[in-house]
Order: C-alpha cells, then structure tokens, then sequence
C-alpha cells in the first residue's frame, strides 16, 4: 500500500472529497512538508491521527490554535473542522492517518465497535485530543501511532493486520485515559462552529459575486461585529480575507482541469480586474497563473 499524496481537495462544504484507502482496507498515511505549503480548512467522516517528526506546527481546529513541537500530535474525532500550517521558520513535518472507524471497530452491532468506537465517534461534542510526548500514557500512543504508520509505509508481511493492530492499542489507550463525559467544547463553542459552517456555505455558493461582510452576516442574522468576531476566533482570518482564499483556491482548481483563459478565469471566480487577480494569485502561489497552469 505504502504513503499517499496528499491533496486536500473540498467541496462546497469543506468537506474533504479524498478517498483515504478503499472499502477493503479504509485508511492512508501520509508523509508531509509543510514548509511548503499548508493544509486548508477541510473535515471529513474519517478520525484522523497526526504525529510532528519536524520542527513545529500550527494546528487550527475549530475552537483553538496550538502548537505542537516535534514528538507531539493530535487525535482528530471524524466530521472536525481543521487547518495546519508552518510553526516557525524551520521546516515542520508529519505523519499522518485517516482512517474509518470501521477499521478496528468492524461492524456497529460488534464488541470492537461498542467499546472502541462509540465513546468517541458518537460524542459530537469531544472534537479533538492533543497528546504531548511529556506525558507518559500519551507518548505510548502516539509510539503506537507510529509503529502503525510504519507498517503502512514499509509494508512488512501482514501490514494489514499489524496496522489494524496498533490503531486498536492507539485508540484503546485513549479510552482508557480520557474522562468522555467533559467535553472540549462548550454549548456556545458548538453554535459558533454550526454558525462558522453556515457563512462558509455561503461564501462557497456566492464567491463568484460581490460579497459584502453584511451579506455574509446577514446569511446567518448575526450583526457585523459579530461576523468579524466568528471568523477571527474560528478561523484567524476575517471574512473577506475567507472569501479570498475560497476564490483562489476555485481559481487554482480551475486552472488545472480546464483550458480557460486566466482572464475568464479570473471573471468566474469574481475578480473583475485580471491584473489585481494575477497578483494575489502570485502572492499565495509564488508564481503567476500561466505558470502556475504549465507546472
């Protein structure tokens, strides 16, 4: 099987259109720089385990921005919004695992998934779980993360099961060690990502039009202040600076699967003047759009 590539391409809802794996074996791994480039708002159904092997990194998700030094990780719960991004001027790097629950939890109805799955899958409020190699239980399982990472990657006899293997003692020593009944996130921290959620869609339908931030707080009947706050806590950015990203990112994706013109694709994603789209394009990808296209 080996290491993926990774390319977090999303739909209109951010959610992640990437297969991790197949039917039979659901999960992939990969191996990323992230000096190069960075990880994009996404969620997907899958959990998701993450270890740093270099330097640090900046992880974004929903409620919270951490840093995590190499040797530190992140326990990700299936459907959570996040973003990772460079820490500092060193090179950051990762190990990674999306994986199905189903993979060592089987079907809904056996023993594995009642007592390995359904603590944390089903609680929608238990987003996330850092995990610091300083703490003894916690540097175990990400050591457990990384031997089943390992197997995936080098593909000894029988990875299949070996992986599977350590996923299970990965997972089990977080049941083990985690008290489910306190969330990490609060009543109002969940209506703030559902909100969060609902002026992303909206963006995603609309950002070929000229946006307003009244247009985008009054998509969910929230005052403007409010909106600029919703964004800079969620997501660190404000909601034109979004709209930007979203606009370029559609610009880029159309730049690799179509033969459009830059100017028509410019038009399309709503810039209405091509030589302010050629340079922001060049300030996020460091190349211009026919560049961009002929790499």
């Amino acid at each position: 099987m080996g290491l993926s590539i990774c390319n977090t391409i999303t739909d209109l809802h951010d959610q992640e259109l990437s297969r991790h794996g197949d039917t039979a074996f659901p999960i992939a791994c990969y191996a990323d720089d992230l000096s190069r480039k960075k990880i994009p708002w996404h969620w997907h159904e899958e959990w998701e385990l993450v270890l740093v092997t270099e330097g640090c990194l900046c992880f974004d998700m929903e409620n919270a921005r951490q840093t995590l030094a190499c040797g530190d990780g992140v326990f990700l719960n299936g459907k959570a919004m996040h973003a990772i991004q460079n820490g500092s001027q060193t090179p950051g790097k990762l190990h990674s695992a999306v994986f199905h629950p189903r993979l060592i939890g089987g079907s809904m109805d056996s023993v594995f998934w009642q007592t390995l799955v359904q603590p944390f899958y089903s609680n929608a409020a238990t987003r996330f779980l850092l995990l610091k190699q300083e703490v003894p239980w916690q540097k175990e399982v990400l050591c457990y993360f990384q031997m089943a990472w390992e197997s995936i990657a080098g593909e000894p006899d029988d990875f299949e099961n070996l992986a599977r293997f350590y996923l299970s003692k990965t997972i089990r020593g977080i049941l083990r060690n985690t008290d489910f009944s306190e969330s990490n996130l609060s009543e109002q921290e969940l209506a703030k990502i559902n909100r969060i959620r609902s002026m992303m869609e909206f963006i995603e339908f609309h950002y070929m039009e000229e946006l307003t931030v009244d247009q985008i707080a009054k998509s969910v009947s929230i005052s403007n202040s409010a909106c600029l706050r919703c964004f800079h806590e969620m997501l660190n950015t404000t909601p034109m600076q979004y709209v930007m990203e979203i606009r370029l990112k559609k610009a880029a994706a159309l730049l690799r699967s179509t033969n459009k013109s830059a100017k028509d694709i410019a038009l399309d994603c709503g810039f209405n003047d091509t030589s302010y789209f050629t340079k922001t394009f060049r300030l996020k990808y460091d190349c211009t759009p026919g560049n961009y296209r002929k790499s």
